[in-house]
Order: structure tokens, then C-alpha cells, then sequence
């Protein structure tokens, strides 16, 4: 038997393995050095980050869960994400090479991704930096 907590608050769908990406949800902003960004882009520079330290070999997508901005620091808490791999080995949710290509066909850099030094999603043709 698994349990999880339970989740307070407004659950959001922020990506999926199929290529959605959260466009526009009016979220909460943050200014950093690199200027202000939102804060769901955190996500998605997760996301990529992943993928760049697995040597383009896997990638946690399908985030999905709270922004919970009751604490001193807002923190998101995710539930029953997807890690697409090369390899498909990560159960039904990781359609392999396809969710890998889904999303980076739609994923847009942040200034996060660029503080990170990740490179440009250039692997993927329909990928735009």
C-alpha cells in the first residue's frame, strides 16, 4: 500500500509527456540576477536540466501537483511524474524517444535555463532556444 499527502490547494497540470507545456497560468514571479521570471519555470528548467545530466538519455516530464506559497519560500509539490528514457524503462507513462521529442518540441528556455548554462534544445530540430 503507497500513500501519499495530500495535496492543499490548486492542482495544476505544468507538463506532460506528450508535449504540453503550461503557457500562461498568471503564476507568481520572482526576481533573480537574471532577471524576473515565473515561477513555473523552475519546472521546466528542471526538466531540461535533467536531460542535459543524463546525456539526452532520460527526462522527468508530466510535473504535475501544488504551488504551495503558504512558507517563507514558495515550494511545489509534485505527484506521478513520467521520465521518458531512450531506453523505455520507467513503466507505461515513459513512451521513450517520442515523449523525449514531444517535449522539446515545445519547451522554451527561460532565463533559469540560461543561469544553468544548460545548452540550447538543438537535438531536436523543433527545438527554439
Amino acid at each position: 500500500l503507497l500513500v501519499e499527502k495530500f495535496l492543499h490547494g490548486r492542482f495544476t497540470k505544468f507538463s506532460s509527456n506528450n508535449g504540453y507545456v503550461l503557457k500562461d497560468d498568471g503564476s507568481a514571479t520572482i526576481v533573480l540576477e537574471v532577471g524576473e521570471v515565473k515561477l513555473t519555470d523552475f519546472l521546466q528548467a528542471f526538466s531540461h536540466w535533467v536531460y542535459v545530466s543524463s546525456s539526452n538519455k532520460m527526462l522527468v516530464c508530466d510535473l504535475q501537483g501544488i504551488l504551495d506559497s503558504e512558507g517563507i519560500r514558495p515550494t511545489f509539490r509534485l505527484t506521478d511524474p513520467a521520465i521518458c528514457s531512450k531506453e523505455r524503462r520507467y513503466g507505461k507513462t515513459d513512451i521513450g524517444l517520442q515523449g523525449i521529442r514531444n517535449w522539446c518540441r515545445t519547451h522554451r528556455c527561460s532565463p533559469i535555463c540560461r543561469a544553468l548554462s544548460l545548452p540550447p534544445m538543438g537535438n531536436c530540430k523543433e527545438a527554439k532556444h
